[in-house]
This record gives structure tokens, sequence and C-alpha cells, in this order.
């Protein structure tokens, strides 16, 4: 390649690049124009890379803190929903306790109607969303009024036990399983998580069986829920006296409804497989004023 220069002013002219030396230089120029430029857009590349992985790094710990939030709250929104069943329970028994002592007194039902709401108002207010803190301060708030209903059925089950002459009968009393066929799966007690394989507790014990048997109550009490729960899948909870509450899940369909009175041996659900559940079984739980104990102990109790 060679370059023709023209002078001004003169005929004459030069061509550059003519000669091998010329054609070296030419060569040497171009070849540091080209690598200045690659150099330049290399950097300006490396440069976005390192943008763009500060801005992905960014948005993966973004994700990760929604994660943990929704986390939290969903743990969170479970314990209040337990919380309000537990409560639910509490004052359902205080109503029926009242209902008798209404009636052994001769009281006015119109006067002391326990089904109703009682008379409230006040303006209006506008709704806010609540934080995590604020949901904190309503568990505190309900564990101390669940305190209060607790000191306050002992003291109505008192008075019922002096007025009606109530006695505990063998229909209220924990015992045998919750269904009539079926195998042992899952003990109470640590065992290998079905769908982590890492070491768990298990607070409760698994009757695998056939989808579609029925799931009976262990003893009489009064339906706390009987629904959806989280892991749980369709459930059916227990109010029992002394204290005792019993939970059945997984079921593929319950057949109580909250707050009816059930007794021992009736159905209470059917045999399924929802929730975090591997197949066909019932999750049975027994509780003692909160606390999951062994519930072998009363599968394997005998009535005098």
């Amino acid at each position: 390649m060679s370059v023709t220069v023209f002078y001004r002013g003169r005929h004459r002219h030069f061509s550059f690049g003519s000669t091998p030396s010329q054609l070296t230089v030419t060569a040497v120029l171009l070849f540091c124009i080209a690598s200045g430029a690659g150099a330049a857009f290399a950097n300006l590349f490396q440069k976005g890379n390192a943008e763009l992985e500060k801005v992905q790094l960014s948005r993966a710990a973004e994700t990760e803190e929604i994660a943990d939030i929704r986390r939290r709250a969903e743990n969170q929104l479970a314990a209040l929903t337990s919380k309000v069943a537990t409560l639910q329970a509490q004052v359902n028994r205080l109503n029926m306790v009242g209902e008798r002592l209404i009636d052994a007194a001769n009281l006015s039902t119109e006067e002391f109607n326990l089904h109703e709401n009682p008379a409230m108002g006040g303006p209006a207010q506008t709704s806010t969303e609540i934080s995590l803190a604020e949901l904190n301060a309503v568990l505190l708030q309900l564990n101390e009024l669940e305190q209060n209903l607790q000191s306050e059925q002992t003291r109505f089950a008192m008075l019922e036990s002096l007025d009606l002459n109530h006695h505990i009968g063998k229909s209220v009393q924990l015992s045998g399983r919750p269904v009539l066929s079926g195998y042992l799966s899952s003990s109470f007690g640590v065992r290998s998580d079905p769908f982590s394989g890492e070491p768990s507790v298990h607070r409760g014990v698994d009757f695998a069986g056939r989808e579609g048997d029925s799931i009976f109550a262990t003893a009489g009490g009064i339906v706390t829920w009987s629904g959806e729960r989280f892991g749980y899948g369709k459930l059916v909870e227990i109010e029992h006296s002394d204290g005792y509450r019993t939970r059945y899940a997984h079921a593929k369909e319950t057949t109580v409804q909250v707050g009816q009175m059930v007794t021992k041996g009736q159905e209470v659900a059917i045999m399924g497989s929802t929730g975090r559940s591997t197949g066909p079984h019932v999750h049975y739980e027994v509780l003692k004023n909160g606390q999951q104990i062994d519930p072998m102990m009363f599968v394997n109790r005998r009535i005098q």
C-alpha cells in the first residue's frame, strides 16, 4: 500500500509506502492503532462486566433478604394462626361451661346469650400495614390473653364441678389409635426427614393406611380447627379436658366443623396425603398445655 502526498503550490507529489521500509512503518502504525483500540474495547468490556457482576450480586442479596423476610413472616403468621385457634378453643369451652351454669341457675338465656358478639363501636380507622415487630407485639398480647383465659377457664371449671356435680367420664380420656387399620410408619422423636434426609424432630406419630380410611377422635372434646394449615395440609384439632389437645393432619377432607362437640371414636376426617406428606397417612399429635408429647403413651393406654 502506498500513500500519495501532494505539495501545495508545487507540481510535485510524494508517495509514502512505496518502499519496504515505509510499508513496515505503516504496518507498525496500523498494528499500534488496532492494539490500542482493542485494549480500549477490552477495558470497557471488563468494566462493563464488573458493573454487571455488582448489579447481579446486589440483586441476589436483595432477593435473599426478601426471601428471609417472607420466611419469617410465614412463621409469624403460622404462630399467630395457631395461637388464635388455641384462644378460640378456650373461648368455646368457657361458653359451654357458662351455658351449663346459666341453665343451673335458671338465668335468662336472652340476657346471657354467649353466642352473640358483645355490642361495641367507634369511629372508623384507616387500615395500616403491620410490620414484623408489631406482629411480635400482637403475639405477646395473645400470650397474655391466653394466660388470662386459662385462669378464667380453671375458675369456671371449678364452679361447674361444684354446682353441677360434673365428673370427667371415660369418653374424654385420651386412649387408643386414631385409625382402625394401618401401621405405625414413623414414631415420635428424632428421625431422618423424608424430604431433605437431614435429622429432624418429629413431634407426633404417623399411621400409614389407605386413602379414604376414616380418622377417629381419640377422646371427646371441642373442635378448634378444621381445614388447611401450613405444613399439616388439612387438619383437625380438638381441645380436650385437663389441658390436652390432639391433632389429625394430612387429611383428604375434614368431616367436622370448628366449635363442634365430638365424642370418643367419632369420625373427624378422611385419610389422605395433603400438605407436607409422602403418601396416605395420619400425622397424630398430642399436646399438653401447648407442648407436644409422645402420643404412644395414650395409644397403648387402657381405660379402667
